[in-house]
């Protein structure tokens, strides 16, 4: 009696270990049942945005963040393209803070359209100077926008994005606004960086960047990051969401970086390859970065050099990513990287032009920018 009752303890707990295991990787996310193709957009564009000394390429329609035509365009053809969710560039819920007040035109743009949005957290803002203005915006966030029709969720969770979060807290810092905020883990915390160690607060993980200087292999970063996040994952014993990054180059030489470098699109041919090492390490949700990042040249928006050309790949590549399509064909004559390399620093961003009524934080990581001063 007492060796049957053995063997049924081993066998229930190789079960265990089974699906606990399988279990460690969520299933493929989707509000709506499918993989979830998102894209980082930025809404702090104004008059004073465009021009050939500072954008690599210009829109196909100049714009203003805050007009509500272009918001509806972009919704537009970002559903086109096959993107779930457009991630939105947020400093925090200040009235006199333009990411805040065009971020609740958009979501009622987005709802009118059957559309969604999440946030992406840039912990840049001269608004967010401390754990305590963070923890406000975190609570502000969840208690308002999270509740909006158009807001993204994920089995009823709102979703919200990361920029840079260990720059201004430790993982325990995290922890602690977490825990004032949201308690009962009723949503989706998606950390960014080359460490996944903030993971033990966070639920799932990205790279802002997967285009660097050093011109690191792009299928061996998604890869190792997929690894390193489901080990994490099997060591917490709870699952977390690896989220893989496309990008369809970089330039970002006329803002004025000291460590400004472009890679070239190579006519959608470097995108399509990051399209395929993205997809090839089995990502649970895929980001493109960027629908509209135009200061870093890593749009995919219809824009004169290109036209619609980026959003038609986006298209073919998110129905590939879903299974509704095969992969397109990648251009035979596509350069392989022949180095791995560490990957470099995540380059920051550039920023707003309008100049923000609180000063930067920290004064020493301030630099000057076209329009304005803002925190780097």
């Amino acid at each position: 009696m007492r060796r049957t009752r053995f063997k049924w303890q081993i066998a229930f707990l190789v079960l265990l270990s089974v699906f606990g295991t399988f279990g460690l990787r969520p299933a493929a996310a989707h509000a709506d049942g499918g993989r979830l193709v998102l894209a980082f957009y930025y809404n702090w564009f104004d008059e004073n945005s465009w021009g050939a000394s500072k954008v690599p390429d210009q829109p196909a329609q100049t714009y203003v963040s805050r007009d509500r035509a272009a918001m509806g365009r972009h919704i537009d053809q970002a559903k086109a393209a096959g993107i779930d969710a457009l991630v939105v560039n947020w400093w925090g819920p200040q009235a006199d803070n333009q990411t805040e007040t065009n971020l609740r035109a958009m979501l009622d743009e987005a709802a009118a359209r059957g559309f969604r949005l999440a946030v992406d957290v840039d912990m840049n803002s001269p608004y967010l100077r401390g754990a305590g203005d963070i923890q406000a915006a975190m609570s502000t966030l969840l208690n308002t926008h999270g509740n909006h029709s158009a807001y993204l969720k994920v089995d009823g969770k709102p979703v919200v994005f990361f920029y840079h979060q260990n720059a201004r807290l430790s993982t325990n810092g995290w922890a602690a606004i977490r825990n004032a905020v949201d308690p009962g883990r009723n949503s989706l915390w998606i950390e960014e960086g080359t460490d996944v160690s903030p993971l033990t607060v966070f639920d799932g993980h990205h790279l802002y960047s997967v285009t660097w200087a050093n011109r690191t292999d792009m299928s061996y970063t998604a890869n190792k990051f997929a690894r390193l996040v489901r080990a994490k994952a099997a060591a917490l014993g709870a699952p977390k969401i690896y989220v893989a990054t496309v990008m369809p180059g970089y330039d970002d030489r006329k803002t004025g970086r000291g460590s400004a470098f472009a890679v070239g699109r190579e006519d959608g041919a470097y995108y399509a390859r990051s399209w395929q090492a993205a997809i090839g390490s089995s990502p649970d949700w895929i980001v493109i970065n960027s629908f509209n990042e135009w200061p870093e040249g890593t749009y995919i928006e219809p824009s004169q050099a290109y036209g619609s050309l980026f959003l038609d790949l986006t298209a073919q590549w998110s129905a590939a990513f879903r299974g509704s399509a095969p992969a397109p064909a990648l251009p035979t004559a596509a350069p392989v990287p022949t180095a791995r390399p560490k990957p470099a620093a995540t380059p920051t961003r550039p920023k707003p032009t309008p100049t923000p009524t609180r000063p930067p934080t920290p004064p020493e990581r301030a630099f000057h920018h076209p329009g304005g001063i803002t925190a780097k």
